[in-house]
């Protein structure tokens, strides 16, 4: 019998080693696949870089690595998340899930954790270490260039520097931040409604509803503009660049925590759809 009948956190953290300990293998086989990827693609771009001489003292691949940085975990962090609810799939699986003595919550945020925070640690170690084994292979095969080193990940942000930088300012890449998790919670949201096939169908999904606005918005400015109807904000309202991106991060952290409610929500429905 359940005392605590929302949460627990002795039982969480015991189900979130339960599940870690259960699928060891398939998170074994992600991890090496997560680093096998992204050291691929560096090496690769290294292969291109180093064959040419700089008088820089940094490294000339860093602006690519950069870029890696945060394609990859756009791409693998939605990847990561359409896995959130695969324990559902099929009828076996399914059942043990349902009847392990947990609350709802519980068997939802620990699916989410390791999905969405302990990924985030995952690909940060990983990313690293593809780095450095970047850096071991041509220490080695081009001695003599002394500016191949790891990354800078705090290249990430800066304004006026004298090396490549991914963002001028905090505010962009929290921006960027924020739109990840709001994608990321989009994926989230799909794997409690499409179990199968998860990615596929939320990004065919979101690809669909996002080309349906793209072509409603511009209909709506087609019309507006053939109309020659002007509008204007009261007062001339100028807003800056930190004061936009502020509004964009305040607009996706409320979506994303929308997506995320809806999400627990949709999941605890289906749990009692499958109980039944």
């Amino acid at each position: 019998m359940i005392k605590d009948t929302f949460f627990s956190l002795p039982r969480f953290m015991n189900l979130c080693r339960k599940e870690m300990v259960e699928s060891w293998k398939s998170n074994v086989l992600r991890i090496v696949l997560l680093y096998g990827v992204m050291a691929v693609v560096v090496i690769w771009n290294g292969y291109f870089e180093y064959r040419h001489d700089y008088e820089s003292s940094n490294d000339p691949a860093w602006s690519f690595l950069l870029v890696v940085f945060i394609w990859s975990l756009w791409v693998f962090g939605c990847l990561s998340a359409s896995f959130t609810m695969e324990k559902m799939k099929t009828k076996t699986s399914r059942m043990s899930t349902l009847m392990t003595p947990v609350t709802p919550f519980e068997r939802f945020f620990s699916r989410w954790f390791v999905f969405t925070v302990v990924f985030l640690v995952v690909f940060l170690i990983t990313y690293k270490l593809a780095d450095y084994t970047r850096v071991m292979v041509y220490s080695l095969a081009y001695p003599e260039k002394d500016f191949i080193a790891p990354v800078d990940l705090s290249h990430l942000v800066g304004k006026g520097k004298r090396y490549y930088t991914l963002c001028r300012t905090g505010w962009e890449f929290g921006a960027l931040i924020a739109g990840y998790f709001f994608v990321q919670s989009l994926f989230i949201l799909g794997s409690t409604i499409w179990p199968k096939n998860s990615f596929l169908k939320t990004f065919a999904s979101g690809m669909g509803i996002g080309i349906v606005y793209f072509l409603v918005g511009a209909f709506m400015s087609k019309m507006l503009l053939q109309s020659n109807m002007n509008y204007s904000f009261p007062g001339n309202i100028i807003m800056s660049d930190e004061a936009i991106w502020g509004l964009f991060i305040a607009v996706c952290i409320f979506f994303t925590l929308f997506n995320w409610i809806l999400a627990y929500f949709r999941f605890k429905e289906s749990e009692i759809i499958n109980r039944m």
